[in-house]
């Protein structure tokens, strides 16, 4: 470690590593990059953590750099440290050690956390899935798992479900809505989701959410809000991450309302200090508004296109996001904008089963929910990125017979 960068990224996940990476390849001078890493591991791939955790991969195939890779291409890695402050005007980080590090640009990608969840005389009982430690400590306790509850409608939950279905394991899932995923699912789409659950063994208790947890000897007793009561001895946490914000309060950095505010560039309002990943809170030209995305795709995305605008090569991000996940047989996509439509379409056939919710506002699809039919999904991202109006295909979109191609990409 030096005492001053040319390029100083605060995040070893995919997003920083990506970004030193794409910096190092468009500035071959005598530049100086370093990345600062709270992790104690080298960059492991987050979305298999799921695939060990079913003995589809084993731990070293997780890794996706060696420490050689970062020596070969004059990147400084320095895992296992704590940034604690960001000062502007001198140009600095303060790490936990008491060392401070200068930097002439920056870029700040740390990525979130697992929400807390829990008293602390249960935490033995509670897993997460967001890094490598969740996922060795998980690993070790499926032999002895039973009757586990999974908490929550999320991707991660929908991990968590085939996590133990593949371990032989039933779990029970609890969510707060009338079925699983309701705010982008309507009832069509959670009677397909549910009829896999029950395939597959798996209890869902909907319309309810956690009161009260009460340990015993080796299980929990679990209280309701719809006066339910449930035993079990595990709690798989997919309620979402909050962002690793803390450090920046006071730096002047403007803040969103989930993480790091940024133009369409991923630039801070702190001309020379840009933001990727899952904390950047960025200002999405296609869909109109400010928002975060947490996944690997556009972490991966994003470190890249923050590297290029650090080193001259301006240009503002645009990707149609989306989360794709094939789960206990399904294939489930949710792309663009889910929440914030005036209108939709839905699509359905309960028994192949294949479904679709198209998401639209001002005419023109912004989004959409695809349930084994992944090959709408590149056509739907180019009619989003578009902003192409539906016209009068608006009303075939109901009807499976209609191939989604035959809407023209304008725009």
């Amino acid at each position: 470690m030096t005492d001053r960068y040319d390029y100083l990224i605060i995040g070893g996940g995919i997003a920083g590593v990506t970004a030193a990476e794409t910096i190092r390849e468009n500035d071959n001078r005598a530049t100086t990059i370093g990345i600062i890493s709270e992790e104690p591991h080298l960059l492991y791939s987050r979305v298999l953590l799921p695939a060990y955790l079913k003995g589809r991969v084993s731990r070293e195939q997780l890794f996706l750099r060696k420490i050689d890779d970062f020596t070969e291409k004059k990147i400084d890695l320095n895992i296992h440290e704590k940034v604690l402050f960001v000062d502007i005007k001198r140009k600095e980080v303060g790490l936990a050690n008491h060392v401070s590090i200068g930097f002439e640009k920056l870029l700040i990608a740390t990525g979130g956390a697992v929400a807390a969840w829990g008293a602390e005389d249960i935490q033995d009982f509670i897993f997460r899935l967001q890094t490598l430690d969740d996922a060795d400590r998980m690993l070790g306790a499926l032999d002895t798992i039973k009757q586990p509850l999974v908490i929550g409608a999320s991707f991660i939950s929908l991990e968590f479900l085939e996590i133990f279905v593949v371990n032989k394991i039933s779990p029970t899932v609890i969510v707060r809505g009338h079925h699983f995923m309701d705010r982008i699912l309507e009832e069509q789409g959670g009677e397909i989701l549910h009829d896999n659950f029950a395939k597959h063994g798996i209890t869902v208790q909907t319309s309810d959410a956690v009161k009260e947890v009460v340990p015993r000897e080796n299980t929990l007793a679990v209280f309701t809000e719809g006066l339910r009561r449930l035993e079990c001895d595990a709690v798989a946490v997919g309620i979402g991450i909050e962002r690793n914000i803390a450090f920046l309060d006071g730096s002047g950095i403007e803040l969103g309302e989930k993480g790091v505010k940024t133009n369409e560039f991923l630039e801070t309002n702190i001309p020379g200090i840009f933001t990727a990943g899952d904390m950047a809170e960025f200002n999405d030209t296609i869909l109109g508004k400010h928002q975060v995305v947490g996944n690997w795709t556009n972490a991966f995305l994003q470190g890249q296109r923050a590297a290029l605008n650090m080193v001259g090569k301006r240009e503002g991000f645009k990707n149609v996001s989306a989360y794709s996940i094939t789960n206990l047989g399904l294939q489930i996509t949710a792309m663009g904008d889910c929440v914030d439509a005036s209108d939709t379409m839905v699509r359905s056939d309960r028994q192949k089963p294949q479904y679709e919710r198209f998401f639209l506002k001002n005419g023109a699809i912004v989004g959409a929910v695809l349930i084994n039919r992944f090959q709408d999904k590149a056509h739907l991202a180019r009619l989003v990125q578009a902003k192409t109006a539906v016209g009068d295909y608006r009303d075939l979109l109901s009807d499976f017979q209609f191939d989604i191609h035959e809407i023209p990409v304008v725009g």
